[in-house]
């Protein structure tokens, strides 16, 4: 999908009064759990990249063209559903917009994701049982197959993690305008080797 979005730091002594300003305007977006309503949403956040960090510095130094690979998933626990994002950098000085572009996977095709070993026929077969049109297949499969080659060509594994929680605040159902407000964030060095 395709947007436009201002990021700042917030001073931790200043939430308070930030909320109280954007909740005159916006009311909380409730995030729906197993165990009901809430205002708040737990997001992880695993990105990719190789041992030189083409990726980070790409999208550093804003190169065009510029890639950032991530899975997400929402909540504690383990999830049943994984989204593999990919965030891609666009000149808007020459009219271009940047993307982001996702589709999901089980949390346990993750690890066949990683090692050049998933079977995107197998989960083709799966989205036309489930009743995707050709389109949708069509859009999955480019996607997937350019992740599957990025991971596999750069040489790509997990390196950074972030956490932290999310209050969303949106007229329900109307995402035009939408603030998000990230507290209590984690970054956790993912590299195993």
């Amino acid at each position: 999908f395709v947007r436009s979005t201002r990021k700042y730091w917030v001073h931790t002594e200043d939430i308070s009064e930030i909320k109280y300003t954007v909740l005159q305007h916006l009311p909380v977006f409730l995030q729906k759990t197993m165990a009901g309503e809430t205002d708040s949403q737990l997001v992880n956040s695993v990105y990719l990249d190789n041992y030189s960090m083409e990726l980070y510095h790409g999208r550093l130094e804003k190169s065009p063209g510029a890639i950032a690979l991530r899975f997400r998933w929402y909540g504690t626990g383990t999830p049943d559903v994984v989204f593999v994002e990919r965030k891609t950098h666009r000149e808007s000085w020459a009219g271009e917009v940047s993307v982001k572009e996702r589709f999901t996977i089980r949390e346990d095709q993750v690890p066949s994701l990683l090692q050049g070993t998933f079977d995107l026929e197998a989960e083709i077969q799966r989205l036309r049982k489930k009743g995707k049109s050709e389109e949708d297949i069509r859009d999955w499969k480019e996607l997937a197959s350019e992740v599957v080659q990025a991971i596999n060509s750069k040489q790509l594994v997990p390196t950074m993690r972030t956490q932290y929680m999310r209050t969303a605040f949106q007229i329900p159902f109307d995402a035009t305008v939408r603030i998000s407000l990230d507290t209590n964030l984690c970054m956790i060095y993912e590299r195993t080797k």
